[in-house]
């Protein structure tokens, strides 16, 4: 499997399954949290309310068993003042002011349940009264009298709250039947208790902030009821004061009942919230870190088959390279050998071919470079008698402190048939084809000379296309043997001084007959130019006639080819210019490829064998020169057309 199919055959990243159930499952966790903290808040409210009641339960109870316990102290204490008054203390309101005014004034101020004090006949009316205002009047229509009036010694009556007429306070009225021995009644004694008296036993009781108490008497009168502003109460709890009758209700706010309960689920909801956030994210940072190293582990399996594909891919590629390659240390445990060399050797493994290019080729130690060709002579196994001819490419590589040898063996048999070959045919081009050439066209020249005006029409027509055609194949021989030269590293270029202005006057009147069968003019831009190049005579007028040549193909009837060279520095310029269709931009990249394709149209395209200009950059470099163009194309919409060839070479007075 190749690591193209390998790759296609495995998905860049792990499934995304894994990763949807996880956030599903932490979704569901998230649900069960604030469900969980719902319930927890709603048992907790429960808990609440229910304490709230019983708190308030618990201080309706105390605050009523003070109330019963405050009563009954003083009864008591009152039934021992009642119990010294003399028999005759309700004769007259004159003698208790004049024995017992200020004893009993005393004793009722060490009451402090008692508010006011006073004494009536049976008849009902007031004989005796703290309040002086009261002493006359005529209180037996009263309830607490009335109920007194019916009462044993040791007992009192209470009754409903009055508003007292100077004060404006709430008063709740108590009476006591005063007997003789026989049970007769003597009278009756009446007191109040206010609301200070019930607040006092609030203050005792350390009433907690936010409650509202009342005092409410059998028929629903109020008989006390707090400062606290009497809010919408949800929470409330009531106790009966048996000896007196009354009921007391506590009552509490939700405001206040819930003041605790949202201070403390606050606390718990931020800090449950928090932990619970915190191991969320603790268990995302696990689920990160546990799929990164899945993908660490997939991607570290997915590599390793990648290297196992790429290695399989090297080894066929690496046995199945036309040449044979050998690589090798000097220590010995680096070893290899493809097929190729292994049958070129005539060996049947890589230690073997190893051994045996040792064998043929210098030690590493003994390299002066790092690369090194060494020609082989090797047997060959199916013709005992015949020797291959190998080259062996030596290249020293170091890698990781050590030198490792690279050897590659190439038959060259058939490269040096090859190129036997080519010289053999460019040899019989030479002796075969061009002396047969030179000769034919110098007798047609000569016949044309001679005899072209007793020639008949046709045949001077005739001869002219066979004097052409013969110059048209001479050059492309000529052309032909010049590449070879050039390949062959033969060609001859002999550098002196050359005149500029001499080599432009030689260009043109060697052109110029070809210029004028064409009826094109060529024309110098600078005749008088003073400068000398380092150039070859010979070659420097072949790249000015391949260059005007050219440009005498593409110009139209009546135009000018213009030559001409100007100094830049230390080199000159040559250039040739035409008013010819110019070059379109299509062609422009291949201009200089040797049998380059036509790259005009066919009504604009002219003759010719691909290979001047190819051989002009040939020459021009070869000179220490470079060559470009700039031109204008007709067939691209430029306007006015035309191309300019130019090129440079060394000046011989600034390289002196």
């Amino acid at each position: 499997m190749s690591t193209l199919e390998l790759s296609k055959g495995m998905p860049d990243r792990l499934p995304a399954r894994s990763g949807f159930r996880f956030y599903a499952f932490i979704a569901t966790l998230v649900a069960i949290f604030f469900l969980g903290m719902a319930a927890l808040i709603a048992s907790d409210y429960r808990r609440y309310a229910t304490r709230a009641e019983l708190q308030l339960g618990h201080f309706a109870e105390l605050y009523s068993q003070a109330v019963d316990s405050s009563l009954a102290i003083a009864n008591l204490e009152m039934e021992k003042v009642l119990g010294l008054l003399p028999d005759n203390a309700f004769e007259g309101t004159r003698w208790v002011d004049d024995d017992y005014s200020n004893w009993i004034r005393g004793e009722i101020a060490k009451i402090q349940q008692i508010d006011s004090f006073v004494l009536l006949n049976p008849q009902g009316r007031v004989i005796w009264a703290t309040a002086q205002g009261l002493v006359g009047q005529n209180l037996s229509d009263r309830e607490y009298f009335k109920k007194a009036k019916l009462l044993d010694t040791g007992r009192f009556a209470v009754d409903v709250p009055i508003l007292a007429r100077g004060s404006g306070r709430r008063l709740t009225p108590m009476a006591w039947p005063l007997r003789d021995e026989d049970g007769e009644l003597r009278g009756v004694a009446a007191s109040s208790l206010g609301e200070a008296y019930f607040e006092d036993l609030l203050n005792l009781e350390e009433m907690q902030d936010g409650l509202h108490v009342e005092i409410i008497t059998a028929n629903g009168e109020p008989a006390f009821v707090s400062d606290v502003p009497p809010e919408v109460a949800i929470f409330s709890a009531t106790r009966r004061i048996p000896s007196i009758g009354l009921e007391a209700t506590v009552s509490m706010s939700r405001a206040m009942a819930m003041q605790g309960f949202w201070q403390r689920t606050i606390v718990i909801v931020l800090v449950a919230t928090g932990l619970f956030i915190t191991a969320l994210g603790a268990a995302i940072q696990a689920r990160k870190r546990s799929v990164l190293l899945t993908e660490s582990l997939w991607r570290s399996e997915f590599d390793r088959r990648r290297i196992n594909a790429a290695k399989t891919e090297f080894d066929t590629i690496f046995d199945s390279v036309g040449d044979g390659i050998i690589v090798f240390d000097e220590t010995g445990s680096l070893r290899r050998a493809n097929l190729r060399a292994r049958a070129l050797l005539d060996v049947s493994n890589d230690a073997q071919a190893v051994q045996r290019i040792r064998g043929l080729i210098p030690a590493l130690s003994r390299m002066t470079a790092d690369e090194e060709v060494h020609r082989l002579s090797l047997q060959d196994g199916d013709d005992p008698e015949a020797e291959i001819p190998i080259q062996c490419r030596v290249m020293r590589l170091h890698l990781h402190g050590e030198d490792i040898a690279y050897c590659v063996l190439e038959d060259v048999g058939s490269q040096e048939r090859l190129v036997a070959a080519r010289a053999a045919f460019i040899t019989s081009v030479n002796h075969e084809l061009r002396t047969p050439l030179t000769s034919l066209s110098g007798a047609l020249d000569i016949l044309q000379a001679r005899f072209a005006e007793a020639m008949p029409e046709g045949a001077a027509k005739l001869i002219t296309m066979a004097s052409r055609n013969a110059d048209r194949l001479l050059v492309l021989v000529n052309d032909i043997l010049t590449l070879q030269a050039i390949d062959q590293k033969q060609l001859n270029i002999t550098v002196k001084p050359v005149d500029v202005r001499h080599a432009l006057n030689e260009a043109v009147t060697t052109n110029s007959s070809y210029g004028s069968a064409r009826e094109v003019r060529l024309v110098v831009s600078q005749p008088e130019i003073e400068a000398h190049v380092l150039a070859d005579t010979t070659r420097l007028q072949q790249i000015l006639s391949n260059l005007i040549s050219n440009a005498f193909k593409y110009s139209p009837k009546g135009g000018q080819v213009v030559i001409g060279a100007e100094c830049q520095g230390d080199k000159v310029r040559f250039f040739v210019r035409d008013d010819g269709p110019g070059i379109p931009a299509t062609g422009r990249g291949q201009l200089f490829e040797r049998f380059t394709k036509p790259i005009h149209s066919r009504k604009v395209q002219a003759s010719g064998t691909g290979l001047g200009l190819a051989i002009t950059q040939e020459l021009v470099i070869r000179q220490g020169g470079e060559i470009d163009f700039a031109t204008r194309s007709a067939e691209d919409g430029e306007e006015p057309s035309g191309t300019e060839f130019f090129f440079t070479l060394p000046r011989a007075d600034a390289q002196a």
